[in-house]
């Protein structure tokens, strides 16, 4: 039973870490419609940003805004090659996330005090006991670490952030600039006769979405306890894969925002790796298990999409 437990503390808490990189991939894959590949790298500057600030004693939480900023620069940096430069939006994502894997690594070796002309010892931001962080810091340090077989701390913590953060992109996407982007990945073109750069607020859109991957990436290094360039491998396969279960299960419930399907996707998720692990699959196939259920939720998204009359996107845009 402990076990069991201990498995559900875990996809609970991976669930709601992961939940933000999986509304910031809505933003950018349902809204736009754009295969953004820019998060692996970001996801990793977000957790080498947050690292070597809080190493550095900068505030947690502070440190969480600036790592969501820098996020923000990266988007925008692939957005500017798409709308400005004509690029491709894959890639747009190919080429800033692989500037992002020498930018990250230099950063971090010299940010650790390292020659950044090869020391890879230093290549990973180890946030040991003495590093605050937000699970260390108030509120969060009043919360037990061990709760009947559960991090409360933890839990509640990643919890609350990621309800934060989906109230702050629910309440965004209400406002007229939010309309516009909405717009912008519907049709374009109607935004160019409202007399709107459709093209700023694509970038904005990738901008925001990447901050939120950032995010992510602060989020992951506190859990783990270091921030690495391997991190990132793999992300956007979470993304997507907890974008469409959730949007796909749950795009009939009416009353249910799509903030909220992706939350419950990104657990759900989570919840079929930690059934993996419970039943004996060596963490050495946990790639392999992840490609295995995007396919499945790609499968059953195209199922459902073609009974919705086969538009494209027809499952992961009907609630716009």
């Amino acid at each position: 039973m402990s076990l069991i437990l201990s498995a559900l503390d875990v996809v609970l808490q991976d669930g709601f870490m992961y939940a933000v990189l999986a509304m910031g991939y809505y933003l950018s894959y349902t809204i736009l419609d754009f295969p953004d590949l820019t998060v692996e790298g970001t996801v990793v500057t977000g957790g080498v940003v947050f690292g070597l600030l809080a190493r550095a004693g900068v505030n947690p939480w502070l440190a969480m805004v600036v790592a969501f900023l820098v996020g923000f620069l990266c988007g925008t940096l692939t957005g500017v090659l798409h709308v400005r430069l004509g690029i491709r939006p894959l890639l747009c994502g190919i080429l800033v996330s692989t500037l992002l894997i020498s930018v990250n690594l230099v950063v971090t070796v010299v940010g650790m005090g390292g020659n950044f002309a090869g020391d890879g010892a230093l290549s990973t931001v180890d946030l040991g006991r003495s590093v605050p962080t937000v699970l260390r810091t108030y509120p969060a340090r009043l919360l037990p670490t061990d709760f009947y077989g559960f991090n409360l701390r933890k839990l509640v913590t990643f919890f609350v952030i990621a309800l934060v953060f989906k109230l702050i992109l629910d309440f965004y996407l209400k406002t007229k600039s939010g309309l516009l982007l909405r717009a912008t990945g519907d049709n374009a073109q109607y935004v160019t006769m409202l007399a709107k750069d459709q093209r700023f607020y694509k970038t904005l859109g990738l901008a925001i979405g990447n901050g939120y991957a950032a995010v992510c990436g602060a989020l992951i290094a506190q859990s783990r306890g270091n921030a690495n360039q391997g991190m990132g491998v793999g992300m956007i396969v979470i993304g997507l894969a907890s974008l469409i279960i959730g949007l796909s299960l749950f795009g009939r419930v009416r009353f249910m925002k799509p903030t909220t399907m992706v939350i419950l996707g990104s657990v759900i998720y989570q919840g079929c790796l930690g059934i993996a692990t419970l039943l004996g699959v060596p963490s050495a196939y946990n790639k392999a298990i992840m490609a295995v259920l995007f396919t499945l939720a790609l499968v059953f998204s195209d199922r459902l999409a073609k009974k919705n009359g086969g538009k494209k996107n027809a499952v992961v845009r009907t609630h716009l």
